[in-house]
């Protein structure tokens, strides 16, 4: 019996391998992020808490009709219903906040999701996670963003061939910090936006490049992909249709297989339409976004285009941290290190991805950077609005994930290799980003940006009531946790480079997985 067991620790040992612990060290990093901010941190939570909170009309302690003004109002839950205090000042700790035990839905709200501004399917979703204890769901909504995240690339990932997987996980990689993982593990849909879009279009090209029931589970997570981005925000299913393009060109073949596997995308671009077109923030597409700018119908229209000519690549730099986070967007101190962190890797890395550039690649790579310079104008300019009035970084942040890992995708069936000399300053500066990201992160909602101790726990005002780690641990352990997942599969990278270096590998079928060479196995090697 001894015997036997010590025999199965032995093959369980085997076939261990570091990157198996990869998914686990990237939820307790991106969990640290899920407690680095209060309740209505992410921008205009007002508005997506309310909608939440009211999403199915069928839960009276949570949601009630107003008698007053009728369907176009709701009464909600005190705390969700306005701007955080925090908002406007950041110098304001989070503890301006109060919260009431056991309350009921008695503030009038006008501004939420009953009038269909917004696709449904991610409040619908977050609504089964809702209570009166609005601290609590707002967490468990959080984790389950985060776990979303993780197990749809993950899943992703272990289907994929090598030469693709290597784009998903590095294009994650070099664009997750530090906007990427504050918007993933928040309470916003533009989580589901960037989780879908990031990664539906690699899905549909393994789709495309995949047999038997490989690409058919592959097929199945482009749906599931695709319905969370569209289901989420509007502009994310332009962003999935654009995502499924990309894919349908690169995996383009002229074959009778093809056409039949191009009917799986051309559906999927109807039921992202479908959601579009019946979401009221479609009209944006025809007068762009003009709320909020008091002196926007007095500016001079030909200047005001002159500075967004100029100032678009500003949106792009937001996503690397040069815009800070939250609902302003305002410059945080110390993220100028972050965002030169972040950059260096981002270009660093675009730059040898750009060596392997072939016909199709570099004309979607063009066609993905004219998309993201002219959507921006586009809305900005229709909407007298100029670049740090409404469109925002964030909304960007799915198109540069796409890009990320357009940039370094190769010819199949080799996957880009890179040597430590490119790998190892990579980890080192995005764990820097991501510690620095964190800290700043929470320094700024425990008391304020005008605290410049460096203890967390100096001078405190906010914090989460009965939970167990403080603000330095929730710090520590994220950073650690980020550093550990850039480790394993920044050495996964190098590994699977040297043993792929001069390879040929056979067709991406079902036959042969968990062998060498096959996705099963690169991923555990």
């Amino acid at each position: 019996m001894a015997e036997s067991r010590d025999t199965g620790i032995r093959r369980l040992t085997r076939r261990f391998r570091w990157i198996h612990l990869a998914p686990v060290f990237a939820l307790i990093a991106l969990s640290a992020w899920v407690f680095a901010s209060p309740v209505g941190a992410s921008p205009d939570d007002d508005y997506h808490l309310a909608s939440i909170w009211c999403a199915n009309d069928a839960r009276a302690d949570l949601c009630a009709p107003d008698p007053v003004n009728g369907e176009s109002a709701r009464l909600v839950l005190p705390g969700i219903t306005t701007a955080p205090c925090f908002v406007a000042d950041s110098n304001a700790s989070a503890a301006c906040q109060t919260w009431y035990s056991n309350p009921t839905p008695h503030l009038a709200a006008s501004h939420g999701n009953w009038i269909g501004a917004y696709p449904p399917l991610y409040y619908a979703t977050m609504n089964i996670f809702a209570s009166t204890d609005i601290q609590t769901s707002a967490i468990v909504m959080r984790l389950a963003n985060v776990a979303l995240f993780l197990a749809l690339t993950t899943a992703i990932a272990l289907l994929l061939p090598m030469h693709l997987r290597v784009p998903l996980i590095a294009g994650w990689m070099v664009t997750i910090v530090p906007l990427g993982a504050f918007l993933i593990a928040s309470n916003n849909p533009g989580s589901w936006a960037v989780i879908g879009v990031g990664g539906s279009w690699l899905a549909t090209l393994g789709w495309f490049r995949s047999t038997g029931r490989r690409a058919w589970a592959l097929g199945a997570l482009s749906v599931v992909s695709v319905l969370i981005a569209a289901g989420a925000r509007t502009d994310a299913a332009v962003y999935s249709v654009i995502g499924l393009g990309i894919a349908s060109i690169l995996g383009f073949e002229r074959t009778g297989t093809f056409r039949l596997k191009l009917i799986l995308p051309g559906a999927l671009v109807v039921v992202a339409a479908v959601l579009f077109f019946t979401s009221g923030y479609a009209g944006v597409a025809a007068n762009g976004l003009s709320g909020g700018v008091p002196d926007s119908t007095s500016r001079d229209s030909t200047m005001a285009l002159g500075f967004n000519l100029v100032s678009i690549p500003q949106l792009w730099t937001g996503v690397f941290g040069s815009w800070g986070l939250g609902w302003l967007m305002e410059t945080w101190p110390g993220f100028a290190t972050v965002e030169f962190a972040t950059l260096a890797v981002f270009i660093g890395l675009a730059s040898q991805g750009l060596r392997f550039m072939h016909a199709r690649k570099a004309v979607m790579v063009v066609a993905l950077v004219v998309a993201l310079y002219f959507i921006p104008l586009y809305i900005l300019t229709r909407g007298g609005s100029v670049v740090s009035e409404n469109v925002q970084p964030r909304y960007l942040l799915p198109l540069v994930v796409t890009l990320g890992g357009l940039l370094l995708l190769t010819r199949p069936p080799r996957a880009l290799r890179l040597g430590p000399w490119h790998i190892i300053p990579a980890i080192v500066l995005l764990a820097s980003a991501n510690m620095v990201a964190l800290y700043v992160n929470l320094r700024r909602y425990i008391t304020g940006l005008d605290v410049q101790q460096l203890s967390l726990e100096s001078n405190g005002e906010w914090w989460w009531s009965d939970f167990p780690l403080g603000p330095t641990g929730v710090w520590l352990v994220g950073t650690v946790a980020f550093t550990a997942t850039a480790v394993i599969l920044g050495a996964w990278w190098l590994r699977e480079g040297t043993r792929l270096k001069g390879s040929r590998l056979a067709p991406h079928t079902d036959a042969g997985v968990g062998s060498a060479g096959t996705p099963a196995a690169g991923l555990a090697g």
